[in-house]
C-alpha cells in the first residue's frame, strides 16, 4: 500500500502527549506446568504494547472538533461546510463501518474488519450527496484519516515496550504480531520504536511473515484465521511448534480465547486498567485460564527464562 501524506505527520506523532498506565488489582502469575521451551513471542498490540486512551483501537472518542481538524488536515475546502456536517460525519463513519461489516458477514467473515479508505470515501460522498460539502478530488484521504485517529485515539507506548522487545530479539526468539488494526498502526510503532516517520508497513524489530493485521485480511480477532495465517510459516521457517509459541494480550476473548483455540500459549496483559477486558459475561472464556498473567511488560522476561 503507497501512502502519500501532505502533512508533516511527524509533527502530529511529536505532539503526543505521554500516558502511563492505570494500574489493575491482578498479581502476576509466571509458573506454568509445561516443560515446553518458549520459542517464539506473538503480540496483540492496542491495550497490550501501546497504551490506548479510549482502551482500544475501535473505541475512539467521536467529535466534530475531532473531525474538523482532520478534514484541515486532508486538504477540505471548510468554507463550502455547512454547520451540521461534522455531526452527518460522525455519524457516517458508524452508518458506513455497519454497512461494510455486514457485507463482509455475507462473504463468510465471522468477525469483519473494514477498508477504511473506503469507509471514509462512502461517508464523505454521502455528505456531498446531501449538499453538506463539495469535494474538489485533491482531498488526502491517508492524512485526514491518520489525524482524525491520532486526535481522537490518543496512544503511548506501555512503559518497558522497546526494551522488551529489544532484550526479547537478542535473546534470539522470533516476534511476531497479530492485531485488530489500521494501516496508521504500523506508523505509529515504528514512530515509537526509532523516533522516526516512515510509511513503511512492516514494523521494525518483528518478523514480517509473523505479523498480521485485520485491515490487511478484512477480519479481525476473534477470528482464528488471522492466527491460522502465520502458523504454518511458524512451523515450515522457523521449526517451532504453536505449543512452543506465547501470545500476549489484553483481551480474555480477542486475544486469549482466539490464540488458545489455535493451539498457542496465552499471557493476558492485565498492565491497564483503561484496556484489561475479561469478558465475564461471555460464555465463550467461561472457565478459560490464559497460562500466564502480568501486569508489567518487564515480567515476560521472568516467563521467556
Amino acid at each position: 500500500m503507497e501512502l502519500n501524506f501532505r502533512n508533516d505527520i511527524k509533527k502530529w506523532l511529536d505532539s503526543s502527549k505521554k500516558l502511563q498506565p492505570i494500574p489493575t488489582t491482578f498479581c502476576p502469575n509466571l509458573k506454568t506446568d509445561s516443560n515446553e521451551k518458549i520459542k517464539a513471542v506473538i503480540f496483540d498490540i492496542y491495550g497490550t504494547l501501546l497504551i490506548s486512551s479510549s482502551g482500544d483501537i475501535d473505541q475512539a472518542s467521536l467529535n466534530k472538533d475531532n473531525m474538523q481538524k482532520a478534514m484541515e488536515a486532508g486538504g477540505f475546502e471548510l468554507s463550502d461546510c455547512k454547520e451540521e456536517t461534522c455531526s452527518f460525519l460522525l455519524d457516517q463513519l458508524q452508518v458506513q463501518v455497519k454497512k461494510q461489516h455486514e457485507e463482509l458477514k455475507a462473504k463468510g467473515h465471522p468477525y469483519p474488519d473494514v477498508d477504511i479508505f473506503k469507509v471514509w470515501q462512502n461517508m464523505f460522498e454521502a455528505a456531498e450527496n446531501k449538499g453538506l460539502l463539495k469535494l474538489s478530488g485533491n482531498e488526502s484521504w491517508a492524512d485526514t484519516i491518520m489525524v482524525f485517529e491520532l486526535i481522537s485515539n490518543r496512544v503511548y507506548p506501555m512503559p518497558g515496550m522497546k526494551e522488551v522487545l529489544l532484550e526479547i530479539k537478542k535473546m534470539g526468539l522470533p516476534i511476531g504480531i497479530v492485531s485488530n488494526a489500521q494501516f496508521y498502526t504500523p506508523i505509529i510503532m515504528n514512530y515509537f520504536l526509532t523516533g522516526e516517520f516512515s510509511t513503511d508497513q512492516h514494523i521494525d524489530l518483528f518478523e514480517e511473515d509473523l505479523s498480521v493485521y485485520s485491515f490487511k485480511e478484512l477480519r479481525a480477532k476473534p477470528d482464528t484465521a488471522l492466527f491460522e495465517k502465520f502458523i504454518p510459516v511458524l512451523n515450515s521457517k522457523y521449526n517451532i511448534e504453536t505449543s512452543e509459541t506465547i501470545f500476549v494480550g489484553n483481551d480474555m476473548l480477542k486475544d486469549v480465547y482466539t490464540a488458545t483455540k489455535a493451539g498457542l500459549r496465552t499471557v493476558l496483559f492485565a498492565g491497564d486498567e483503561r484496556s484489561l477486558r475479561l469478558r465475564e459475561d461471555d460464555v465463550r472464556v467461561k472457565g478459560m485460564f490464559p497460562d500466564f498473567i502480568i501486569n508489567d511488560l518487564q515480567q515476560l522476561l521472568k516467563i521467556i527464562g
